[in-house]
């Protein structure tokens, strides 16, 4: 049975603290979620953004002075496995 579009954003929100536990200390509500799409016939590719780091001396190159990173988490469209995990390019 396919994944609805709400259980493939809970199981790549769940890769995505798993796999990188830095992330589980920022607060739940700076982990964005930004994009939805089909990855493939049976796969989602969720995308989150999540704080960055600022550039050099502590200045953010950002005018609103803060940065955000994209993560994209490909998980299986029948089960929720894992797939993959990228950081998209700025």
């Amino acid at each position: 049975m396919a994944l609805t579009v709400k259980e493939a954003i809970r199981a790549a929100r769940s890769h995505l603290l798993e796999l990188a536990p830095e992330i589980a200390v920022i607060a739940p509500e700076d982990i964005r979620l930004e994009e939805i799409e089909r990855a493939g016939d049976f796969d989602w590719a969720i995308t989150f953004s999540i704080p960055g780091g600022s550039s050099l001396n502590g200045f953010s190159s950002n005018p609103f002075g803060f940065n955000r990173v994209a993560k994209v988490v490909v998980v299986d469209g029948s089960d929720g496995k894992f797939v993959s995990l990228k950081q998209r390019a700025a």
